[in-house]
């Protein structure tokens, strides 16, 4: 089920320049989100402004078509979340980069050292400034 999952969201990502080409911009990507998604794209954009100073429009697009990702497949995802690492209303969301691959981490808020799931999201955006491991963009879901 996760390889499906993610799969889809490696298409999804990857298909990022694509609707950029067609007008698909990050205004019309977060209108669409869920109140909890798109609070969760505007903290990971104010995380990365802090890492890097600025941000991307690429950037921007790019985290927005995470939160898209994850509104558009939280049931499923909460479900495995719930199986492995029990319940919360809030997690912590990671978002980084090694190589050219990207990745999003997911823990419980009171067991984030201990336990996580680590996914990849694929190839990255080019233009994309996504940190590496040792700094990566945090925030919390809050669901409630």
């Amino acid at each position: 089920m996760w390889d499906a999952i993610f799969q889809a969201a490696t298409e999804i990502l990857v298909g990022a320049a694509v609707g950029a080409a067609v007008g698909y911009g990050v205004a019309a990507i977060v209108e669409a989100l869920s109140r909890a998604f798109a609070r969760l794209w505007e903290n990971l954009v104010a995380v990365a402004k802090e890492i890097f100073g600025y941000v991307k429009e690429a950037t921007q697009r790019y985290l927005a078509l995470v939160a898209q990702f994850l509104d558009n497949n939280w049931d499923e995802i909460e479900t495995q979340l719930r199986s492995q690492l029990g319940y919360s209303a809030d997690w912590i969301i990671a978002i980084f980069q090694e190589g050219r691959d990207a990745f999003l981490q997911i823990a419980h808020p009171r067991t984030y050292q201990n336990q996580s799931l680590i996914f990849s999201l694929g190839i990255a955006e080019d233009q994309a400034q996504l940190p590496s491991m040792q700094n990566p963009i945090v925030t919390r879901l809050s669901l409630s």
